[in-house]
């Protein structure tokens, strides 16, 4: 019992917590994380997740007094507009962040001891399930939202192009370019990138929109914990420990299949979000995998943080990563490990 309480009292370091809040509330400060985005204000999807689980406490014996603050925060930032106020993306978006909130304290009502990650994704299927079904039954339907989006992707990628063209006219940029072919392919590249992201990000908004708000509800339960002594379940373990129900293999081959095979030609979009949006979470897993691989190995742990830096090296160590974390499933390399006798 007491070896329990500790673990669910442990608040572990603020130092990686707060590198990334840094790295997911400006990350619109990257042009292509701009674009690819569904939801650029990020903060939006932090705050009233943080108060859910702020209002979750207080249920549980925590102060009401930081629960009715984190409350009145969530509403003052639900009722500011979330880009260009006559735009459906603001409604839509702002709709998306109370609905995943909600959705959270409703299965945290309905099973209040369970871990994380199966809590956060039941609260992800089911704000999907009830935004489908307002999608659905509202004006323009789901060919409405599509076309919003479409529009708010490619106005976030005019401002990013013209502010990336203007620091190429600039005297000091331009006189680099001329004379740095590298400088110059840099340039040249971004510019590329801009203009492909809102097409992929368009056709990927599910998938997108379910892995930001992931991020969303891990970052808010980490800091939930840290700045709160009341405890709604058990922190965030360590990347190398994680691993989730291996039934969720399922979503990768039917995403496959459905993208694959000829015969969902009509679903092929449907297909494409599922193995993303799953074969992200494979490479999580795998990457757990190989934090506990190199665990103590300071040049490896260095290779692996400058493969995520590098774009075309983080490409494959994320084909890597996929391929641990699906073998994974089967082989489950950690709990053999842990098992072999010495």
């Amino acid at each position: 019992m007491t070896a329990s309480a500790a673990s669910v009292h442990a608040r572990g370091s603020w130092r990686p917590l707060v590198l990334g809040l840094i790295v997911f509330v400006f990350a619109r400060q990257m042009p292509q994380l701009r674009v690819l985005l569904p939801i650029e204000q990020t903060i939006l999807l932090l705050v009233p997740f943080v108060a859910v689980c702020l209002v979750i406490g207080w249920r549980q014996g925590g102060n009401p007094w930081i629960a009715l603050g984190g409350v009145a925060l969530s509403v003052i930032l639900l009722l500011e507009s979330a880009g260009p106020a006559e735009s459906p993306y603001s409604s839509m978006a702002r709709g998306w962040a109370l609905l995943l909130a909600a959705s959270f304290g409703l299965v945290s009502i309905v099973a209040p001891t369970g871990r994380f990650f199966p809590r956060a994704l039941s609260a992800l299927a089911l704000a999907t399930s009830l935004g489908f079904a307002l999608v659905l039954f509202s004006s323009g339907g789901p060919g409405r939202v599509g076309s919003s989006m479409t529009s708010e992707l490619n106005r976030r990628n005019d401002i990013s192009l013209s502010a990336l063209r203007e620091t190429q006219s600039s005297p000091r940029v331009s006189q680099s370019i001329a004379n740095s072919p590298t400088m110059r392919w840099i340039y040249e590249e971004n510019e590329r990138q801009l203009a492909a992201i809102p097409v992929w990000a368009a056709l990927l908004l599910p998938a997108l929109l379910g892995i930001e708000s992931l991020i969303a509800m891990a970052l808010g339960w980490s800091l939930y914990h840290r700045l709160s002594p009341t405890p709604i379940g058990a922190p965030l373990g360590k990347l190398r420990n994680f691993r989730f129900n291996d039934q969720l293999v399922w979503g990768v081959a039917v995403g496959a299949s459905i993208f694959l095979l000829p015969s969902f030609r009509d679903g092929k979009n449907a297909g494409l979000n599922l193995l993303v949006f799953f074969g992200a979470l494979y490479v999580l897993r795998g990457l757990g995998v190989m934090a506990w691989m190199v665990e103590g190995r300071i040049a490896t742990r260095w290779l692996v943080a400058i493969g995520l830096l590098a774009f075309p090296f983080a490409g494959f160590l994320g084909a890597i990563a996929f391929g641990l974390g699906l073998g994974d499933t089967w082989l489950d390399w950690r709990t053999r490990a842990e098992a072999k006798p010495l």
